[in-house]
């Protein structure tokens, strides 16, 4: 596993969350000695943040930080890019810059050299795993890097389709535009896909098709393509 690859998977899980809204949390890393994730998703109500370490009472636990972190439902979660780009950033040891990243517990758990150097472990230590994990076994399928953008662009379109609806695409401050409501954004995307394939079109709506043990990504029948591109 490298960043890129780590980074896939932490923003799959959110679109995961995204889709089963029974689930708060998703665990990206699991840290199977203390019985805890060390890397992890949240999205809860408005609050979406990616989480890293632990605060077990443990001598291995040495507090956690948010890679990145928001209750503003207007705030998209971040782009497989940015998140590569501050994984790399923490696992150098070097402070996250951004406003929507932060440290905690730093007296209780020693300086914050020290818990830079305990996020940045964790992260160096979730790429060997993932690549003795890929030696050993063959991986489960897992979004690309495409059929993320896809579902991504597929969002924006529906946000912007709403807000024009509401006459607010081109004002920002208008108190008529349309929060990044997670909710309000999937049910009207479901609606519109079942409106078109009801008028007989086919939609590029990227998913994996899990049966027990067996996975599959979607086909070319439903979304009409010859061939696709998004994914093998």
């Amino acid at each position: 596993m490298n960043y890129k690859e780590l980074a896939r998977k932490i923003r799959a899980g959110y679109q995961s969350l995204k889709e089963d809204e029974g689930y708060k949390f998703y665990h990206i890393i699991w840290n199977r000695k203390l019985e805890t994730s060390e890397i992890r998703v949240e999205n809860d109500a408005q609050f979406k943040a990616i989480i890293i370490g632990n605060t077990k009472n443990s001598p291995d636990s040495k507090g956690y930080m948010y890679l990145f972190y928001t209750d503003d439902r207007s705030v998209p979660f971040p782009t497989i890019k940015e998140i590569e780009r501050r994984l790399r950033i923490v696992a150098r040891k070097e402070p996250l810059p951004d406003k929507d990243a932060c440290y905690f517990d730093r007296d209780e758990y020693g300086p914050l050299e020290m818990q830079r150097s305990y996020f940045a472990g964790i992260i160096r230590n979730a790429l060997k795993e993932g690549a003795m994990e890929r030696q050993n076994k063959s991986s489960e399928l897992e979004f690309t890097d495409a059929m993320l953008e896809r579902v991504d662009e597929m969002e924006h379109a529906i946000y912007q389709m709403c807000n024009t609806l509401l006459h607010a695409e081109d004002d920002k401050d208008s108190e008529n535009q349309l929060s990044w409501n997670v909710e309000i954004l999937e049910e009207v995307k479901e609606l519109v896909i079942w409106i078109l394939r009801k008028h007989q079109y086919k939609v590029c709506e990227p998913y994996i098709k899990i049966d027990g043990e067996e996975q599959e990504y979607c086909r070319t029948e439903e979304c009409g393509f010859t061939n696709c591109n998004r994914h093998p």
